[in-house]
């Protein structure tokens, strides 16, 4: 969400509070932290999904869970003399 659409938002809520709608405009303002606040998470999974980034995770832990394998396969297989 960009400075443009924060203030028309914001200016949206303040010609309901004149109107005497104060129930909206609280709806509105909730609505409004909501999607500034999901803007931030967004930026700091630079711009993926979360379930992208869980994707992601997933495949690291399954390399991670090969390394070691590999690495006590051939440990085993220099104590046993094989390589």
């Amino acid at each position: 969400m960009n400075k443009t659409e924060i203030t028309k938002n914001l200016k949206q809520i303040k010609k309901l509070l004149e109107e005497d709608s104060p129930y909206i405009a609280k709806e509105r303002i909730g609505f409004l932290i909501d999607e500034i606040e999901d803007n931030r998470m967004y930026r700091s999974t630079q711009g993926r999904t979360s379930a992208q980034v869980e994707s992601t995770y997933k495949a690291i832990e399954w390399s991670f869970y090969g390394l070691i394998i590999t690495t006590l396969i051939y440990s085993l297989g220099k104590a046993l003399g094989i390589w």
